[in-house]
């Protein structure tokens, strides 16, 4: 991989202790330990970017992309939706971004290994939360079904609605695209036509699963990646096992194989800390399923904030 390829997040100090795990788990591990990183600053500490800077993570100040501004109301985490698709800008001449977000961390080197050698066949390579585990496809598959047609609706019009309302999701908080991919413009210009009609925080996800779901064909062809759910582990649709005797996560079901990257994206699970793992060997054991269980031992210690600021505060739609 060397330094073409480039893993990148965006953080605030609110969120700075997640990133740390995820900085921790890349640098800590013999392939990681040169890999590049950047990260849009979305607000952190002198002190925090100061540690960022010694684990040699490049850091950049975003700007509000599509003419967007706090000052009319959008919080900071919607700068950082809009931001990661921007990130040739900010950290250019690489040819592979492997984008990560801030609440997830890497376990094992597998999923990285196959995000980024998915993403030099050249459209993208990418997670669908598709999983025998997910909650979504049992007892709450009608009320996820109706979350999709509502964004789907309001982003994009109620014909893709009908049409792709029983797709699957496509998870954008983890995917490796080549610099030269033409998802980049294509998705642009779908965030700009969405941001005509009333925003909502998941603009840029829709888009993405629009462009795709629209040109699946030929983005197959041209060498799309759908990756399996063990690259992209989704917490708030399904807790993952511990085995105690490998000391790693694990899918729920047999074979109950190791999972690469743990995306802790549960503002209910992040708010609750930690939660009963079912353990393989038997028995559960409580855990908050970050790196290390967040004791990271760095000369640089950072806590989770007591109680996160939820996007729906801000105002716009879930």
């Amino acid at each position: 991989m060397g330094n073409t390829t480039t893993i990148t997040s965006g953080c605030n100090t609110e969120f700075f202790h997640f990133f740390q795990g995820l900085v921790l788990s890349v640098r800590e591990k013999p392939q990681g330990s040169t890999i590049d990183i950047s990260v849009v600053d979305l607000g952190m500490s002198p002190a925090q970017i100061e540690w960022l800077e010694d684990q040699k993570v490049t850091v950049a100040n975003p700007g509000w992309e599509y003419g967007l501004s706090e000052s009319s109301g959008f919080p900071i985490g919607f700068k950082a939706l809009l931001a990661r698709l921007h990130v040739r800008k900010y950290f250019p001449g690489y040819e592979v971004y492997f984008h990560i977000d801030a609440d997830a961390w890497i376990q094992d080197w597998f999923a990285v290994e196959l995000y980024v050698a998915g993403a030099r066949k050249g459209i993208m390579a990418v997670t669908p939360e598709i999983d025998r585990s997910y909650k979504s496809n049992y007892r709450n598959s009608k009320s996820f079904r109706q979350f999709l047609t509502k964004i789907y609706k309001d982003l994009h019009g109620s014909e893709y609605a009908e049409k792709y309302r029983d797709y699957p999701i496509i998870n954008t908080g983890v995917f490796a695209m080549p610099a030269k991919s033409v998802i980049w413009d294509r998705v642009d210009d779908r965030i700009r036509r969405a941001l005509e009609k009333e925003p909502n925080f998941h603009v840029e996800q829709c888009s993405f699963n629009l462009e795709i779901f629209e040109n699946l064909e030929e983005h197959i062809e041209n060498g799309i990646e759908f990756l399996p759910s063990t690259c992209n582990w989704m917490c708030h649709q399904a807790f993952p096992m511990y085995d105690a005797e490998k000391g790693c996560l694990v899918e729920p079901f047999l074979p109950h194989s190791t999972l690469g990257i743990i995306h802790r994206a549960s503002d209910d699970f992040k708010q609750a800390k930690s939660g009963s793992i079912r353990v393989v060997q038997g028995g559960v054991r409580d855990m908050n399923l970050k790196y290390s269980e967040g004791d990271y031992r760095s000369a640089f210690a950072s806590t989770e904030p007591e109680k996160l600021k939820r996007w729906q505060d801000a105002g716009l739609e879930w």
